[in-house]
């Protein structure tokens, strides 16, 4: 899988959940970088080029760009499951765990999780079932 398309596409997942319950919270902005630095860097380390671990800056810039452009929740979401679909059979554990442990933490960043919130959580919960 490319590595800088799963990233983008990601933070498009990202910026979804965070808009779910009406706006972006700064607490969640704050948790998508704390994210990119502590987790998807240290994922990259394995198998770290330099470039691998640049790559996954993608997914805050990618979420900043929806932010700043005010796209709607649900075109960024579908954005992501047409990227899951193309993608299912190389969207492995790792990557799966990935995604679900970034949209619980921007989720949980500000009072807790909502129920707009864990709709989307759950969809892709369900969405990585059916793989």
């Amino acid at each position: 899988m490319d590595l800088k398309h799963f990233y983008t596409t990601l933070g498009r997942l990202v910026y979804a959940v965070a808009k779910a319950d009406g706006a972006i919270q700064q607490e969640e902005v704050a948790s998508v970088f704390h994210f990119v630095i502590t987790q998807i860097v240290s994922l990259e380390k394995d198998s770290f080029d330099g470039r691998s671990a640049l790559e996954a800056f993608y997914t805050e810039k990618e979420f900043t760009r929806l932010r700043d452009e005010d796209v709607p929740m649900m075109e960024a979401f579908n954005q992501f499951i047409e990227f899951l679909d193309k993608n299912v059979h190389e969207c492995d554990e790792k990557s799966r765990a990935t995604c679900l442990y970034i949209i619980e933490k921007v989720a949980l960043a500000y009072n807790g999780i909502e129920p707009s919130e864990r709709a989307l959580i759950e969809s892709i919960r369900n969405k990585f079932s059916e793989a």
